[in-house]
């Protein structure tokens, strides 16, 4: 009988530590994936730099200035019979659909979901 109970204990102590070792070991996997992922979004970020700066320098006067030189394009300003006037109409606004009455069923569940913090955005 006490052999039964080392053994029964043995087994249990085996399974909480053997938990044990894999949740470590998930901590682990879960913080390498992080590391790579924040290297990634740092590699993303210098990349965004530099496409941002290449934007800014191909659309400065001085570089523009100096690719029309080179082509050697001839440009001039409209005449007033190639320009299209457009009057653009304003739609209505956007309307939110309004919610019907809920059964009780809905409020009820409603008490174990917490509310949304985030308001609709009418500015549109």
């Amino acid at each position: 009988m006490r052999l039964k109970n080392i053994l029964v204990l043995a087994v249990i102590t085996t399974c909480i530590c053997l938990g044990y070792v894999k949740q470590q070991v998930e901590v682990v996997k879960l913080s390498y994936s992080l590391m790579n992922k924040e290297k990634r979004l740092c590699d993303l970020i210098d990349y965004n730099r530099i496409l941002l700066y290449n934007n800014s320098s191909l659309k400065a006067p001085q570089y523009l200035t100096g690719m029309i030189e080179q082509n050697e394009l001839k440009l001039s300003l409209p005449d007033t019979a190639s320009v299209a006037k457009v009057r653009v109409k304003r739609g209505k606004p956007v309307q939110l659909a309004k919610s019907t009455a809920s059964s009780w069923k809905t409020r009820l569940l409603d008490v174990f979901v917490p509310k949304a913090q985030a308001a609709p955005d009418l500015s549109r």
